[in-house]
This record gives C-alpha cells, sequence and structure tokens, in this order.
C-alpha cells in the first residue's frame, strides 16, 4: 500500500483539476450581462446545430489561431478574452470591435505591404484596412483566387487567408444585427409603429398620388437600415450572413432574410398592413441593444425571454444539445489530455533513470486517467454528431491517438518496464498536438461529403485502417525508443533481455497492423466499388494505404526470411512512421484524388520535418550497431573470421546508401507535387 501511496495521491489530486473544468461551468455575476447563457444558444452552421460559443470559438480560431482573444479591455490590462465575449462586441459594438488586435499575420511581405508593425503578430480590423489597403487586398484576392491553388506563392496564399478571415469577421458582424442599424431594438419598433401609414405611403408614392413624403422618407430609410444591401438584390441564401440564427418551423434563418420575409409578408397584405416581427428576431434585437448599452439587466431578461420562447416551441433538444456542447467547449477534454500525456511523459522517462517503481506506477495512472479523458470526448463527439470519431482529418488523428495510448497501456500491463508508457504518453501528445494544428480551419465537426456520409462504413472500413495506422506509428515510436535506449545505454540500462523484450513487443504491433491495415483497405474497396463503382482506381489516398499494408508486410517477411534480425526490425519500424504519416496526411493534402481534403503548406513542411526526423532516428540506430562492433571480427557460423569491411567503412556506406534514397524520395515527391520543375 505504501508503494502505491505517492502515484494515488498524484492521481487523484490531478483527477480533481481535471474534473473541476467539467462541474465548474463559467458565470459571470448578477449584475453582469450573462454572456455564457447567451453562447448556448442554439443556430445553425456548417449544417448543424451548434451553440453561439463554438461558432465564435471556431471563426477565432481560423482568425486568430486560438480559441480566446487577448486585449485590454477597457484600457485596462491585457488579459484572455472568451471568445464569445468578443463576437458580442462584434455585434453591438461593431466601432470598439474594429480596434481589437484579433488578426493573425506572421508573413513580412504582407506586413510590409499593408504597413504593419513588423514586431507586432496580431492586428486590428483598422489596422489591416488603414487607408486604401482594403481596395489593394480586394484587388490582390481576386487575382490569387482566379489562380490555381497549386501555383501560389506562400505570399498569396497567407493573403488570401488574411482576405478569408476578414470576410468570416463581415459575415459575423451582420449576422446578429443589420449592417447599418445603430439601435436595432428601436428601429423594430419604430417601423412597427409607422408600418401601415409608411406603406400608403409607399403606395401612393408609387402610383403618383398624393402622400406625405416625410412618411414616406422615413418608411424608406427604415427598410434599407434593416434590410441588407445583398439581400434586397436578390441574395436570399444568406450566403453573406451565417450562423443562421431564427429558427421558422425547424428550419433556419439568416436575420436579414427573416426581416425580409416578415417585411414582404406584411406588405402583400391588401389593406391593414401590419407587420409581425419573429420572437426570435426581437429578442437578439432586445440582446443586441442592451448589451451596446451596457445594461445588464435588460440583456438578461431578453435572454431569458428566449429561452423560454425555444423551450415552449418545441427546441428543447437544441438547448440540450447545445448546453452540453458548451460545456464541452469549456471542458477542452483533448487539451488537459496533452497536459497528462507531457506530465506522465516526464515521470516514465525518471522511471528510467531512478530504481524506484513509483515514477513508472504514477505514469501508468496518469495515462489512464488521460485515456478516460480522451474516450469521454471521443464519445462525446460521436454523440454530437452522431457518427463514428473518425469523419474528417483532426477527428482521425484524435483517434490514432487514442488507439496508440490503448496499445502502450496494453504494452505496460504486460511488460512493466516503463516502455508501453513512454510510447503511450509520447504518440498520445504528438496526435493531440497534431490535431489542435488541424483545427485552425475552424469546425472540426462539420458536415461530411457525401461519399462519407455512410455510417455503416464509416464504423468499419475508416476505424479499422484508422487502428492500423495507430499500431504502425506504436510499433515506429517502440523503434525509436530502441534506438534512444541504446544511444543512452551507459546510463540507462539496455541489457539482452531489455532489448529482446522491446524487440518482441515492436513485433507483435506490427503483425497487428498488418492484420488492420489490411482488412481495412479491402473494406475500402468494397465501399469504393458501391460508391464510385470501382473497387480500385490507384487514388494517391488508396496507393497510400496499399504502401503501408506492403510495408509492414515487408517487414515481416524480411524478419521471417532472416534478412533482417534486432536492428532491421527496428530500422524498418522506424521508417513504418514516415510512410504511414505519409499516407494518413500527406496524400490528404496533395490536392488531387477522391480523398483530397485541401493542402496546407504549414501541415506540409511539418510532415516533411517529421519524415526528416524518422530518417535521423533511423541512420542513428544503424549507426550506434555498426559502432558497438567497431574492433570485433566478423565471425560466421563455423566460428572463422570472415573478411569483409571495417565496422567505419560499413558506417559510411550505410549513411550513404541512406541519405541517396532519402534524397531520391524528395526528388521525385517534389516533383511529383510541381514544386520541382
Amino acid at each position: 500500500m505504501k508503494k502505491l501511496s505517492v502515484p494515488v495521491v498524484v492521481v487523484v489530486v490531478v483527477a480533481l483539476w481535471a474534473l473541476m473544468g467539467l462541474v465548474r461551468i463559467p458565470k459571470v455575476a448578477s449584475e453582469q450581462p450573462d454572456i455564457y447563457g447567451f453562447g448556448q444558444l442554439p443556430v445553425l452552421l456548417d449544417g448543424r446545430i451548434q451553440p453561439i460559443d463554438s461558432t465564435a470559438r471556431n471563426a477565432m480560431q481560423v482568425i486568430r489561431h486560438k480559441s480566446t482573444g487577448r486585449y485590454a479591455r477597457n484600457g485596462g490590462e491585457v488579459k484572455t478574452i472568451p471568445a464569445i465575449e468578443w463576437l458580442l462586441e462584434l455585434a453591438a459594438k461593431p466601432d470598439v470591435a474594429l480596434t481589437r488586435p484579433v488578426f493573425r499575420i506572421d508573413n513580412e511581405e504582407i506586413k510590409d505591404n499593408l504597413r504593419l508593425a513588423k514586431d507586432e503578430k496580431h492586428f486590428s480590423v483598422n489596422n489591416i484596412t488603414a487607408g486604401n489597403n482594403l481596395e489593394r487586398l480586394a484587388r490582390e484576392s481576386g487575382r490569387i483566387h482566379s489562380k490555381d491553388a497549386s501555383l501560389r506563392t506562400p505570399y498569396e496564399k497567407s493573403l488570401k487567408a488574411v482576405a478569408d478571415s476578414l470576410l468570416i469577421y463581415q459575415r459575423l458582424a451582420k449576422s446578429f444585427r443589420p449592417q447599418h442599424s445603430t439601435n436595432f431594438v428601436a428601429e423594430l419598433a419604430q417601423l412597427e409603429a409607422i408600418f401601415p401609414t409608411g406603406m400608403a405611403a409607399m403606395r401612393a408614392h408609387e402610383s403618383n398620388a398624393e402622400h406625405n413624403e416625410d412618411e414616406h422618407h422615413q418608411f424608406s430609410g427604415l427598410i434599407e437600415t434593416l434590410i441588407d444591401p445583398s439581400i434586397r438584390d436578390g441574395d436570399r441564401s444568406g450566403v453573406m450572413f451565417w450562423p443562421r440564427i431564427i429558427p421558422v418551423d425547424k428550419s433556419w434563418q439568416s436575420l436579414s432574410t427573416n426581416l425580409l420575409s416578415s417585411i414582404s409578408t406584411a406588405a402583400s397584405a391588401e389593406s391593414d398592413w401590419k407587420i409581425q416581427f419573429h420572437p426570435a428576431t426581437k429578442a437578439y434585437a432586445g440582446m443586441i441593444s442592451a448589451y451596446a448599452k451596457n445594461n445588464a439587466a435588460t440583456f438578461n431578461a431578453k435572454l431569458r425571454e428566449y429561452q423560454d420562447y425555444l423551450k415552449n416551441n418545441g427546441f428543447t433538444i437544441e438547448l440540450s444539445k447545445t448546453g452540453k456542447e458548451f460545456a464541452f467547449n469549456n471542458f477542452d477534454p483533448f487539451y488537459k489530455c496533452e497536459i497528462l500525456y507531457v506530465l506522465a511523459f516526464l515521470l516514465a522517462c525518471c522511471g528510467w533513470l531512478s530504481p524506484a517503481k513509483w515514477p513508472n506506477q504514477t505514469a501508468y495512472y496518469l495515462i489512464a486517467l488521460a485515456a478516460v479523458i480522451h474516450t469521454s470526448g471521443l464519445i462525446f463527439r460521436m454523440w454530437l454528431e452522431g457518427r463514428p470519431p473518425v469523419t474528417n482529418l483532426y477527428s482521425a488523428a484524435v483517434f490514432v491517438g487514442w488507439g496508440a495510448v490503448i496499445l502502450g497501456l496494453i504494452l505496460e500491463r504486460i511488460y512493466r518496464d516503463g516502455i508501453g508508457n513512454v510510447v503511450a504518453s509520447s504518440v498520445g501528445f504528438v496526435t493531440l498536438l497534431v490535431a489542435g494544428g488541424l483545427s485552425l480551419s475552424g469546425d472540426t465537426m462539420e458536415m461530411l461529403q457525401a461519399v462519407l456520409d455512410t455510417n455503416f462504413w464509416l464504423a468499419t472500413h475508416v476505424v479499422i485502417i484508422t487502428i492500423g495506422y495507430a499500431a504502425t506509428f506504436v510499433a515506429g515510436f517502440l523503434a525509436i525508443v530502441y534506438v534512444v535506449r541504446d544511444f543512452v545505454a551507459n546510463r540507462v540500462p539496455f541489457d539482452k533481455a531489455n532489448r529482446s523484450s522491446l524487440t518482441k513487443m515492436i513485433y507483435g504491433i506490427v503483425c497487428f497492423a498488418t492484420l488492420f491495415s489490411f482488412v481495412g483497405t479491402v473494406l475500402g474497396g468494397i465501399w469504393a466499388d458501391q460508391s464510385w463503382g470501382r473497387f480500385w482506381g490507384w487514388d494517391p489516398k488508396e496507393n497510400g494505404a496499399l504502401m503501408i499494408v506492403i510495408w509492414n508486410a515487408a517487414i515481416l517477411h524480411a524478419r521471417w526470411g532472416g534478412l533482417i534480425r534486432e536492428r532491421g526490425l527496428v530500422a524498418m519500424a522506424i521508417f513504418g512512421n514516415a510512410v504511414t504519416a505519409w499516407s494518413f496526411f500527406g496524400t490528404n493534402m496533395l490536392g488531387i484524388g477522391l480523398h483530397s481534403y485541401g493542402f496546407m503548406d504549414k501541415a506540409f513542411a511539418w510532415l516533411m520535418v517529421f519524415v526528416f526526423v524518422q530518417i535521423v532516428m533511423l541512420t542513428g540506430g544503424l549507426m550506434i550497431g555498426t559502432l558497438g562492433q567497431a574492433g570485433k571480427p566478423v565471425v560466421q557460423k563455423s566460428g572463422q573470421a570472415a573478411i569483409g569491411l571495417p565496422p567505419v567503412a560499413q558506417l559510411v556506406i550505410e549513411a550513404l546508401v541512406i541519405v541517396a534514397s532519402f534524397a531520391i524520395t524528395i526528388f521525385y515527391l517534389l516533383k511529383a507535387l510541381g514544386i520541382w520543375l
């Protein structure tokens, strides 16, 4: 019991810390606007009902590359600002929002062209659009848009990202309040009061009959204020307005579209013109106007009024779901998992350096706790989406990490040597870090492509092949552990028994990965036959899946045939990381093929860095093995010394072969991408 006292205490404390984020929903003082209640209101965006909080967070992710803002409020100190507060300010206080530095720009050439401070990373709309910058941005973005994506320079891609961020900003600003409105609630009340006389004056004006010109001008002015020009010009689709915030008979409309519908319905009456605005429109008008005036009491009253309307009109499920998603956003389970994986990794490394057992035990329990949170996060996302946890690159990366963590825990449970802890924590952290980078594109729970909209094949082919990816990564990271332990063998004991157990782990996981990647690939072919009418089309993603199967099979055959031994198995498993990373991420980002999900320069650069690191680890592992034979004769089975190259010469040849192979691979890869002409 004493041996477990330290691990138990640590895990209990960490578990309490993690659970505090789940039970502690952010609240504001009663005399303050309930921005978090506002954040839980349901809206329609990206094909799904979501809380306004998610809309704000996703927009901030794209614009600032973080889900929060950071600036000074009311001349005070710089603080982290919730995304929902920024969104409310954008809707209610547009002049103030224009001054907030929420746009991240890293490209130095863009800063020069827009005359932005070079030592800053975040800028306001006023900074970006100063002078004739807006005109220049519009002209340049139009030119870039007409240019093939594969031919765009880094500058052009960065400039397009800035223009896209400004478009998101504009759309959000127009979605909760008419663009030219100054007092939304007062303008609605005024239009409601003068609508009969205003319509009479307008009809008389159209027929050149006698009318009150002041009434006509006042009425026309209110219509122009409340209805966006794009709507009046025929854009009824709401492209420039999202999210859609007005619930109409289980469907959803943008604010401007609903306002136009209310006015058109009232105007179509032959007589007794009387306008009725949707309760949601009045509620949002009241909340936005109250927030603009810092009137917390009115804001909260209108918020409760709208919540009651939703409950009494069949939107209870939507309210419940958005409330739970808000709690999920606040809890942020995957970020907490990242922290736990880093802590567990450090403890596992300490376990190798210390004879005490408690560091490894504590690391194991922390990883188990993180796995529970990781699993809960996956299940909750599945509940929100109604689909398996592999609907896009983000969710697939999270799932791969989860699979690797579970395999690592199983290995640690069997061998109890700390290796499973190191692999589980490192792969879990890296995959969640990658997922965090993939979330910068916006909503990670968007609607699926039509071909993916089949739960059966998502739950079979995609899940199984993703488990195969995870297992291949685990084998590769086990091999990296082998190389690292070999490198520090003088400080951390790494005897024959340790080598043998680690090799068995790698071999067993490769067998597991081969089975799942093969079955998953075959099921993918069956799905493709049903979706596209052919089993195999040599699509880049299909080729990538086949590469993983072939590489894992090659490892097993080379091992069975005696072509490789312990160190060869390690080297091939490490290169399996590069093969899997390219097959998993690289093929998706090429911009070609039926499985393409968009090319991302930063992601591609990091992918190349990852591949290079694997090559370095592979080379290092072989070099350590060759150097370890220095001064030793090469002995044949007969016991006679064989005539062969000196170890140094072998080392040089191995290094040259690896470098040449890597250079040729990269050359043809760049050539295929059109980067190398």
